[in-house]
């Protein structure tokens, strides 16, 4: 059997750093919701990368934030947790963003944690202004040791390869590829509901939702699915069901169409609205 270089990477930044849209470009397929809204990724989401020379497990971590209720602190243990996998760790810093107190918080976790082989990794550059990486490359190298910089743009499919060939350099030597765990079902049909509850309301209504999936019976080539978008306040939910029912079918055949990408059959999909007040300090956002 080929000997393969394996092993697992953490993806840690900000919100909206771009590491759901890396973990896609990488992948060539969606495995992380993406969203101009912050706050997007809530779960640690893993997606094992092959290739003929690597077994990759990426681990595409919720984004860091001030903690200010249990989902939070939820949120911010995956980051934690990720780095008792990791053989190295991508960093993401946005060169079209300022450095702030996110991204040192992440940064002091880093360190506190003693992570191995930390690669900064800076985004958006076919955005960014021009000969600017410099000046984040110097800024960060002041808080941490950092072992390669490399610059990319996941859109553009900009030094995506090279990336692969940076990590690969610190990945241990086997003869055995990584092992993916089955689907969760559940989780990948909840994903892509909120993806698209994210992409059709506004305001605080995405963020004051979580969505599981009550049931589902998979019976001659029919995928049947009930799920919940369950909401905090009573005033949401005339707001997620839409004048004569007109958002919710919305999101329900947006959903569908993604589900369709995935299943290789027919899919029924019902989707139901509850009110379900304080659910961000209870631990229902498992799926």
């Amino acid at each position: 059997m080929k000997e393969l270089k394996t092993g697992y990477v953490a993806i840690v930044g900000k919100p909206n750093v771009g590491k759901s849209t890396l973990i896609n470009t990488i992948m060539k397929r969606k495995v992380s919701i993406i969203s101009y809204k912050p706050q997007t990724t809530r779960n640690q989401i893993k997606a094992l990368y092959n290739d003929d020379s690597s077994s990759i497990m990426f681990i595409d971590t919720p984004g860091y934030h001030p903690s200010r209720n249990k989902l939070d602190e939820r949120m911010n243990n995956e980051i934690k947790g990720s780095y008792k996998l990791a053989d190295c760790t991508l960093l993401l810093i946005d060169l079209t963003r300022q450095i702030d107190d996110e991204d040192r918080g992440i940064i002091k976790i880093i360190r506190d944690f003693h992570a191995d082989h930390v690669i900064l990794v800076l985004t958006k550059s076919d955005i960014a202004k021009k000969n600017i990486e410099n000046k984040y490359v110097d800024e960060i190298k002041r808080m941490i040791n950092i072992d390669d910089v490399l610059t990319i743009s996941s859109l553009k499919v900009f030094n995506i390869t090279l990336l692969l060939e940076i990590i690969k350099k610190y990945l241990n030597k086997t003869r055995q590829p990584l092992q993916e765990n089955e689907d969760d079902d559940n989780f990948v049909i909840s994903e892509l509901i909120r993806e698209q509850i994210i992409f059709n309301t506004k305001k605080e209504v995405p963020y004051s939702t979580y969505v599981y999936v009550e049931s589902k019976k998979f019976e001659n080539n029919i995928f049947e699915i009930n799920a919940v978008i369950a909401v905090e306040k009573e005033s949401q939910k005339p707001i997620m069901l839409g004048k004569g029912g007109q958002m919710i079918k919305k999101i329900g055949t947006m959903a569908r169409k993604e589900l369709l990408n995935i299943y290789d059959c027919r899919i029924n999909l019902k989707l139901f609205v509850k009110v379900e007040k304080n659910w961000r300090d209870r631990h229902i956002v498992e799926y």
